[in-house]
């Protein structure tokens, strides 16, 4: 049976409102490989462990900019339901280089909640998350210092080649939001989503430890920017503004650990 998540019929009629704006800069395409461990527990519960890297194409696509290690834990109830902590370090307390490029802190701990289930022959998932990014750096703190929620839809199937080869297309969208806590009156009025994250990716399992996964994405970071005017006072610019910035990624993941190889494990998906 499908549940949704609460806020997940939300966001999908405010897509199109956000959406909807005056003004799109595109920004020239970002590479963001990541190399991950998980640690399979009793149960199914799992440690994981992942490094990333930030590149910009327009450099050559040979200069990494920064970088972001994740850790987390997660324990399942049962087949559908699990939840765990997460803490995300930053290289850079003003890059942003995790899910969402721009997210100002290198310091974001946080805690999930997932739940995932059948539609038919397809699986349909939800993450729902809150976090708190904060920077170590005093010049980011004033504006970096921020508690958001997350919310990622996806939706998957599975392909069987032979005893081990298995692939895994994926489709998602995750929306982050700022938790607004009684803003000052004279701060800037902001969107109602922050940023988002359309997502397409084919996960490659080689063995029950090894797969790696290709994808592309199209982020998005949503904002109120200041109004140009033109010599005759005409709007040129500004207002509701969509920043987009094309992702290419590369995850490669390693199970680890003697409970791996559980014929009733449940399997964690491509994108934690």
């Amino acid at each position: 049976m499908r549940i949704l998540l609460p806020g997940a019929t939300a966001l999908l009629l405010l897509l199109a409102e956000n959406a909807a704006a005056q003004d799109r800069s595109t920004s020239n395409v970002v590479l963001l490989p990541e190399v991950q461990a998980e640690i399979a527990l009793p149960g199914n519960d799992y440690v994981l462990v992942g490094v990333n890297a930030f590149s910009q194409t327009n450099r050559g696509g040979s200069t990494f900019a920064g970088g972001q290690l994740r850790v987390g834990y997660e324990h399942f109830w049962n087949e559908h339901w699990s939840w765990g902590p997460t803490l995300r370090i930053g290289s850079d307390a003003g890059g942003g280089y995790g899910d969402f490029l721009g997210v100002v802190g290198n310091l974001t701990p946080g805690v999930l909640l997932r739940h995932a289930g059948p539609i038919g022959s397809f699986r349909f998932s939800q993450r729902l998350a809150t976090e708190y990014a904060a920077s170590t750096n005093d010049s980011f703190s004033n504006n970096g210092n921020r508690a958001h929620a997350r919310l990622r839809l996806g939706l998957d199937r599975e392909f069987g080649f032979g005893p081990r080869l298995k692939l895994r297309p994926r489709l998602s969208y995750e929306a982050l939001a700022y938790l607004r806590f009684q803003r000052e009156a004279n701060q800037n009025k902001e969107r109602f989503i922050d940023f988002g994250s359309a997502r397409a990716e084919v996960g490659v399992r080689l063995s029950p430890r090894i797969d790696f996964t290709p994808w592309v994405a199209l982020q998005t970071q949503y904002i109120n920017a200041l109004p140009q005017f033109d010599q005759n006072g005409n709007p040129v610019s500004g207002g509701r503004t969509n920043l987009r910035t094309p992702v290419l990624g590369l995850d490669l993941r390693f199970l680890l650990g003697k409970n791996a190889l559980s014929s009733d494990r449940i399997i964690l998906p491509t994108q934690h």
